[in-house]
């Protein structure tokens, strides 16, 4: 039985992450999303759809910080999220599959908060393509060999014939654009522009 919050650190990023720290959600994200993906995965053996999945467990994360009582270890916490989101994708599914008109009224019946959480998801990742389709040209050119086709900035240097300096100044510059242009969304921004290699991913 895991005991409450036993690693401080974990105790630590959670305190700097109900004070809206962003680096904090980051801290969480690259200790947990490997074991989330592992927790998902043996309920829903589907890659990319664990991927995404585990990733909304984040989004939540940050969206809730503010409220955040936790009372078991984040471990716990954490995995508890990802397998309730597994099984109700698995119950949602099996509503879908179902051919009787009373069934279909049932899916059919979707809540008025559902319905907009898929709107602002829709109108962010939107939001998102007009973003990066907007950043100048060689900017864009960096990012998307980063984030998209994941070279390492030595790779991309060679392969455009510059300095590796020049590309950490162009992925700085991608980031700080991408940000502003993401304001409205800046309760989510944070964890989308960490995410963006996985929901567009090549």
């Amino acid at each position: 039985m895991e005991s409450s919050l036993t690693d401080t650190s974990d105790q630590q990023w959670l305190d700097a992450l109900r004070d809206g720290d962003e680096t904090a959600l980051r801290s969480i994200f690259d200790r947990h999303y490997s074991l989330l993906l592992g927790d998902v995965y043996r309920i829903v053996p589907d890659e990319a759809l664990c991927q995404d999945l585990a990733q909304e467990v984040f989004v939540e994360l940050w969206r809730k910080r503010g409220e955040l009582d936790i009372h078991t270890s984040l471990r716990a916490y954490l995995r508890r999220a990802a397998i309730n989101k597994a099984l109700n994708h698995i119950k949602a599914s099996r509503r879908m599959s179902f051919d009787e008109p009373g069934e279909l009224r049932h899916t059919a019946d979707t809540s008025e908060h559902d319905i907009r959480e898929q709107a602002a998801q829709e109108s962010l990742e939107a939001a998102l393509h007009r973003a990066i389709e907007a950043l100048p040209e060689k900017c864009r050119l960096v990012f998307s060999l980063s984030r998209f086709e994941n070279l390492s900035h030595r790779e991309i240097a060679e392969k455009l014939d510059i300095s590796v300096k020049t590309i950490e100044n162009q992925i700085t510059k991608a980031m700080k654009l991408l940000r502003q242009a993401l304001l409205e969304y800046r309760d989510l921004s944070p964890v989308v522009i960490w995410l963006l290699k996985w929901w567009w991913g090549a």
